[in-house]
């Protein structure tokens, strides 16, 4: 086995391989303490380790926000939901400090905080992806040559035609734009409130939105169909410039055979190293996306010394 590197660039000897994200962030806290609504259904056992685990839960957030006024902390934290499962870019450090600005009660920082993300990503995509559509109709000279960008019309408008945002992503971005401008811009609407329930739906609408963009799992045509247990780049994905600029600097090329080792990070939290079998090409010099899902489904079928 030897270490498979992030971001390896493919060669003429990786037919056998696809990419795996490994770097991406999650917070599914929020799934443990929805919990108690279903526990009522579940054997006794089950139900007692759920509640365990939600009590762990608490005591954490309880020790990351500070106690003072925490009933008031885990309500904000309830009602921003689940963190988005993501691909490690900057915004994710980004948006963990605008989740803890929201259940901290600074609720204009986070509003400002997440519609200026939002302004920020649109950015950064059209920046990173402009020179892989250099030539399609969508890229104005505007587009072509400006260091940074204001209106997110032009932003949005050339990503959909490019094909990265969907409708609906360029309507929930649209949304957020407004929330910005009614956030920075004067607005007597903002008078007398906390701010909290714009913050509340733009904060929505960024994780919505992060969630939509850079999901490390999921079925096709995105990722490959059938594998169980991981998530692989199809093919197909691997073209496509968002994938090749986003999703491949925080992913790893692997065989059907490759081992994950517990590590540690620098910050302390536990992740894994991956090792790839550096000799499969030898005996499948190429695999079809399917047959590389059947591979890993059954890997001591097709090499029968894993299982000896």
């Amino acid at each position: 086995m030897i270490s498979a590197l992030t971001g390896r660039e493919r060669t003429n000897d990786d037919g056998c391989r696809r990419y795996m994200p490994l770097h991406f962030t999650f917070d599914t806290r929020n799934y443990l303490l929805d919990s108690e609504d279903e526990e009522s259904n579940w054997e006794p056992d089950t139900r007692d380790q759920s509640r365990r685990n939600r009590r762990l839960v608490t005591v954490g957030l309880v020790n990351e926000f500070g106690a003072a006024a925490f009933d008031a902390k885990f309500y904000d934290y309830r009602a921003i939901g689940v963190a988005p499962m993501s691909v490690v870019a900057l915004h994710n450090v980004f948006l963990a400090q605008i989740r803890t600005s929201f259940v901290a009660g600074a609720y204009y920082p986070a509003l400002v905080g997440a519609s200026a993300l939002g302004e920020r990503m649109l950015n950064q995509l059209v920046i990173v992806l402009r020179g892989d559509y250099r030539d399609h109709p969508a890229t104005t000279s505007d587009i072509a040559s400006w260091k940074s960008f204001t209106k997110w019309s032009h932003c949005t408008d050339a990503l959909a035609g490019w094909g990265v945002l969907s409708d609906k992503l360029v309507d929930d971005f649209t949304q957020l734009g407004k929330l910005r401008h009614r956030a920075v811009h004067y607005n007597p609407g903002l008078d007398n409130t906390d701010a909290r329930e714009a913050a509340i739906s733009a904060v929505r609408l960024l994780q919505g939105i992060i969630q939509a963009l850079f999901p490390p799992l999921g079925g096709p045509p995105k990722f490959i169909k059938g594998t169980t247990g991981h998530t692989y780049l199809s093919s197909e994905a691997e073209r496509q410039p968002v994938i090749k600029r986003f999703y491949l600097p925080a992913s790893v090329l692997v065989s059907p055979r490759f081992e994950m080792r517990p590590m540690q990070l620098e910050d302390g939290r536990a992740w894994f190293d991956v090792y790839d079998d550096g000799e499969y090409q030898t005996r499948y010099p190429t695999l079809s996306d399917a047959e590389f899902a059947e591979h890993c489904n059954d890997i001591t079928r097709f090499w029968p010394e894993q299982g000896a």
